[in-house]
């Protein structure tokens, strides 16, 4: 599988449909266990992918990444690229890989934005550095199906079920350097008025290829 999915992102030149190896991915899916709660999800994630144009951008996280409606957040800041949310409610760390392999795997993403951690920290059946832990495994696990593949490590936001994630986000980028990978802080949108509107603005600069000042000093200022 490792050697199909490294000639589909060898093989990237332009855009096209994820129909071609949908099989593949299906197949390496199978080999992980995909939790009830999420299957009837999951497949029409598979659907719609169907229709998708690969190399662009996938969001993958629990309950607050799955807030985000990035289209119309994609219009409204008129970024250039395709973006995908793949996310599911209360998602653990735990269960990540086999819908990230299941849902996003055949989009071929140039970049996946990760925001993982909310639902361990709410559930509170493992600890900090447990949860730390599973999750430096997923990354590795991405990193080493997807060499070609950008990974964003995006911070867990407080929310109304009273976790507070700064401990958890301080371990989270150390982890994300050592994976020498991009960390997204957006601890603060929850205190936004539009948390969802105020988190994709912070991370559009991590969206696009490149940034300006005038980008860096906004995702401050907004």
């Amino acid at each position: 599988m490792e050697n199909v999915v490294r000639n589909n992102f060898a093989g990237r030149i332009g855009s096209g449909k994820s129909t071609s190896i949908n099989n593949n991915i299906e197949a390496s899916a199978n080999s992980f266990v995909i939790s009830k709660m999420y299957e009837r999800e999951a497949e029409e994630y598979c659907r719609l992918n169907e229709f998708a144009v690969r190399n662009g951008i996938v969001l993958f996280g629990s309950t607050f990444a799955k807030d985000i409606p990035v289209g119309e957040l994609r219009q409204a800041f008129e970024l250039d690229c395709n973006i995908y949310n793949r996310s599911f409610a209360d998602v653990s760390v735990l269960d990540a890989e086999a819908l990230l392999i299941k849902c996003a795997e055949s989009l071929a993403p140039s970049k996946i934005l990760l925001q993982l951690g909310e639902t361990d920290l709410e559930r509170g059946y493992k600890s900090v550095p447990e949860i730390i832990a599973a999750y430096d495994s997923l990354v590795k696990s991405i990193k080493k199906r997807n060499r070609f593949t950008d990974i964003v490590i995006v911070s867990v936001c407080e929310n109304s079920n009273g976790i507070q994630p700064s401990e958890f986000n301080s371990q989270l980028e150390n982890m994300a350097k050592k994976n020498k990978c991009k960390f997204a802080d957006i601890s603060n949108a929850s205190s936004d008025r539009m948390p969802s509107v105020k988190a994709f603005s912070m991370l559009k600069m991590f969206m696009r290829n490149g940034i300006t000042f005038c980008e860096a000093m906004n995702m401050v200022n907004y």
